[in-house]
């Protein structure tokens, strides 16, 4: 029994569990990133929100609860199915999938955490989160491959801020 018991162990660790991990099935209906920072340095995430029998949206929101001087940026912006297919092709093809369930926590000073996290529309969840520097290469991977999918948006979301900021002011009122 010990020597099934250590075989077991063996080929977990040589293969790794996320090896196991099944693609989800069902349609992605949602998407997110996150990088939160220590000591008050904000949060910043992008979302994709595509339930059924709605128009899919992607949410920007920056400097989210940051202790500096940097404003708080807020948009959502609606896309098309073609967007919502094109990230869940992206997220197969990469098998973020395989990173569910993925955690680490160093003890470190400073710093951002990071998450990543989906749900499909067969109930299944996928969720990694780390905050340390001994990181799994797919896992920044995935994130950094997340983070460019939604840069168009985050730059509109900025955009958008710096034109409003730049409106004249009818001082007449």
């Amino acid at each position: 029994m010990k020597n099934k018991i250590f075989l077991l162990l063996m080929a977990f660790s040589l293969f790794g569990c996320g090896s196991l991990a099944q693609k989800p099935k069902g349609d992605l209906i949602y998407c997110s990133y996150s990088r939160n920072g220590a000591a008050g340095l904000g949060k910043d995430y992008c979302e994709l929100i595509a339930d059924v029998d709605s128009v899919p949206k992607v949410v920007v929101v920056l400097n989210e609860e940051n202790r500096f001087d940097d404003p708080v940026i807020k948009r959502t912006y609606p896309v098309d199915k073609s967007v919502v297919d094109s990230l869940y092709q992206i997220l197969a093809g990469q098998k973020v999938y395989q990173l569910n369930g993925y955690r680490v926590e160093e003890p470190i000073c400073g710093g951002y955490s990071y998450r990543i996290y989906m749900e499909y529309s067969s109930g299944e969840k996928i969720n990694a989160f780390w905050y340390g520097n001994k990181i799994k290469d797919k896992a920044i991977r995935a994130y950094n491959t997340i983070e460019h999918f939604f840069t168009p948006w985050r730059n509109k979301a900025k955009e958008d801020e710096k034109a409003l900021k730049d409106e004249p002011v009818d001082e007449e009122q």
